[in-house]
């Protein structure tokens, strides 16, 4: 009688499977390896926001042992292109901390102007207990991104956080006015 089922019922079970993928793989296309836009390197977590304040959003790519990446979509190169370029004279280029060990990032409008700030987790190799490089807080200001933390007023009163940590995270929980 099994066998009878098996029969009966095989061709239905075999027909319905796909001999295609479901998916492919286009990371090669969308964000090919190359030094300026996805180098070598250890990356660890991801915010979505709209950096660069077009409307659209980007990639902030905390960067562990290299820079941050802030990566945009490019409808003419048809692929994902860092923003956060290594040029002093651009406004992301404070994004990219160069220095820090990035382990985590999350974006929120945390003074409710309407721009969502970013907070960027580092780790700077202390797994445990004090860091020996703060976290950083940033927030477009004067024509480009600087680290809040970093302000004198801030610095004089130890505000920037010095403990080694594994995530972070940022609830805007009144939203837009």
């Amino acid at each position: 009688m099994m066998s009878l089922w098996v029969w009966l019922f095989f061709p239905v079970f075999s027909t319905a499977q796909r001999s295609e993928p479901m998916f492919s793989a286009i990371t090669a296309t969308m964000l090919p390896p190359d030094y300026d836009n996805n180098p070598t390197q250890l990356n660890y977590g991801v915010a979505v926001t709209d950096v660069d304040n077009d409307g659209d959003l980007e990639m902030f790519v905390a960067g562990y042992n290299g820079p941050n990446l802030v990566l945009k979509y490019d409808k003419h190169l048809k692929r994902l292109v860092n923003i956060a370029i290594d040029n002093r004279s651009s406004p992301f280029y404070a994004l990219r901390d160069r220095q820090g060990n990035a382990i985590g990032v999350t974006a929120c409008d945390i003074d409710g102007d309407g721009r969502e700030e970013i907070y960027v987790l580092n780790t700077n190799n202390a797994f445990s207990g004090r860091a020996t490089y703060s976290d950083k807080l940033f927030k477009f200001r004067n024509g480009r991104f600087e680290d809040l933390l970093n302000d004198d007023i801030n610095e004089h009163r130890d505000v920037a956080n010095r403990m080694a940590g594994r995530s972070v995270a940022c609830v805007d929980r009144k939203g837009p006015d």
